[in-house]
């Protein structure tokens, strides 16, 4: 009974940790790429790309974040 709490109580806190790391992410980039834009005068260009790369480390933490995850259950 113990393992099962202690394996939800993990995976919660793995993936609040995910979803809030990619907010972060995503939002720094979008608020830096709209600052970028209006000081350069280049409208989307900077938030657009500052977004997607928040999007691409976000999804290569998810990816590394979800491996050490798998590998910590396998050993058990």
């Amino acid at each position: 009974m113990a393992g099962e709490r202690k394996s939800w109580q993990k995976a919660f806190v793995v993936g609040t940790s995910i979803s809030s790391t990619l907010a972060i992410v995503v939002g720094g980039g979008f608020y830096l790429g709209r600052y970028l834009d209006g000081l350069w005068k280049t409208e989307p260009l900077f938030t657009i790309g500052l977004m997607l790369a928040g999007l691409g480390l976000g999804g290569s933490y998810l990816v590394i974040t979800l491996k050490k995850f798998g590998a910590s259950d396998d050993k058990k």
